[in-house]
């Protein structure tokens, strides 16, 4: 073993070399498992010493070192403290450091993923359900902000517009997760804000990210026939 790679873990538990703490602790257990085992830890830490650590028959520290941590006082609330209910509470200075106003290139940046998937579309996709179905997909969107999609020749063909948002989990199973996540994409089928399908050719693809910026996206199609047979 090297230095650093041994935790020390101070817990309110009875001392029983770790036992329980280590199944609980388990890569395989449960996240409540593990969270509920972490409550019970007062204080942890990792050693560092300029050489390697020995074995454990030897003592771990190469040298006359000896830690011993002791924790005589059972945690409680301040006595005579009005601020913070009398819990503990921390100040920290940052000292020469600022915030960096948004760049027009870093802003782009976040836009740059925005894709759009298959392209080009080959009368064919993989989201497609059944041969009744077309289906490509633009990906990697905001949360907020508008797509519009017009023909090369500058027509509008169509528009969604997107303001999501995370559904708040108020009885999580999770604690870690407090909102879900926003879905990063949307389907087109191919049609006009009419319902009827476009014609094969180039289509300019545009998302307006508001404080974000815009990009706009080609985007070359092909449809296919339309068989009700199904054949």
């Amino acid at each position: 073993h090297t230095a650093g790679q041994h935790f020390i873990y101070i817990t309110n538990q009875e001392y029983d070399e770790c036992a329980d703490l280590r199944v609980r602790l388990d890569k395989d257990q449960l996240f409540n498992r593990k969270f509920n085992a972490l409550r019970d830890v007062k204080w942890t830490g990792i050693p560092f010493t300029n050489n390697s650590l020995t074995s454990y028959g030897e003592g771990l520290i190469p040298n006359d070192l000896r830690i011993q941590l002791r924790v005589d006082n059972p945690y409680q609330y301040a006595e005579g403290t009005s601020s913070n209910s009398g819990l503990p509470s921390y100040e920290f200075t940052i000292s020469n450091k600022a915030s960096e106003d948004l760049v027009e290139a870093r802003d782009l940046s976040v836009l740059d993923a925005v894709n759009v998937v298959p392209n080009p579309y080959l009368a064919f996709s993989t989201y497609e359900t059944s041969q009744f179905t077309t289906t490509v997909k633009i990906t990697n969107l905001p949360p907020r902000c508008i797509i519009t999609i017009y023909s090369l020749d500058g027509k509008f063909i169509r528009q969604y517009r997107r303001d999501e948002a995370g559904i708040p989990q108020a009885d999580r199973s999770n604690p870690g997760v407090l909102q879900t996540q926003v879905t990063p994409d949307i389907e087109w089928d191919l049609n006009n804000s009419a319902g009827i399908p476009i014609a094969s050719g180039v289509y300019l693809i545009n998302v307006n990210g508001f404080e974000l910026g815009e990009r706009t996206i080609k985007w070359f199609g092909i449809n296919r026939k339309f068989d009700p047979a199904g054949l």
